[in-house]
Parts: C-alpha cells; structure tokens; sequence
C-alpha cells in the first residue's frame, strides 16, 4: 500500500491537472495553420490559381441557388478544383506554402460539407478570405 501511495503521488506531481493536451480541431473556423502575409501585404497569385478559387465560388454559389444541397455532387465538382489548384499554380518560395497551408481550410470544409447549407456556407465564406491573403 505504501508503494501505491508513492506511486500514485509521483503520477499526481508529474502530470498536474492543467498540463492537459490540447488536440487541435481541424473542423474550427479557422485553418489548422495559420495563413500569414507577406511583410504585411498580400502573397501575389497567379492567374491560374485565381481561377480555381473563383470556380470553386461558382461551384458553391450554383448549389446554394438549388432548394436543396446535393452534397456527393457538390464535394465531385470541388474536390478536382483543389487538385487542378495545387496543380497548375505557378507561385513558388513562401507564397506557395502560404497557399498551402490556405488550401488545407479548403479540404477541411469539403470534408464536413452535407445536406445543411451552413456547411456550404461555411465553406463559401472561406474562399471569399482567399482575397483578405493573396491578389
């Protein structure tokens, strides 16, 4: 008993009750990783990578205007959009991590979409802020 006590009293002193473990939510309002600017100002982009943010509002926008979301179609037309993204991007260096680490929000709100429009919305919302980080 003597040693259970011990024990339990070294466990106690070793793992205090604030040092808990915090597990970040990929699903919050904001990115796993934080989008920063450039010096203050926004990452240039290329024309390709405009294009595909604007196709993804267009995506968003037409489903919205339905009386109801068609969420597998939805994430179908979304889910090529991310790719040709990352993949006809010219930017290089810092601003293609930053746009990285963008379309990482992108992904995470195309995982939750469904049938309720605020998960569309939410998703909306997030590609309008492309143009708060990059011009």
């Amino acid at each position: 008993m003597k040693y259970f006590l011990l024990s339990l009293f070294a466990v106690i002193l070793l793992f205090p009750k604030e040092n808990k473990i915090l597990i970040p939510d990929a699903y919050s309002s904001e990115t796993i990783i934080n989008i920063r600017l450039n010096d203050g100002e926004k990452w240039k982009a290329d024309e390709a990578t405009t294009t595909h943010i604007r196709n993804m509002q267009a995506i968003c926008d037409a489903q919205l205007s339905e009386k109801t979301i068609d969420d597998e179609l939805l994430k179908e037309q979304l889910l090529p959009e991310v790719d040709l993204l990352n993949r006809n991007t010219q930017m290089t260096g810092d601003a293609r991590a930053q746009l990285h680490n963008y379309q990482m929000g992108i992904r995470s709100r195309i995982n939750t979409i469904s049938q309720e429009r605020e998960t569309v919305l939410w998703l909306t919302e997030y590609l309008e802020r492309f143009f708060e980080y990059f011009e």
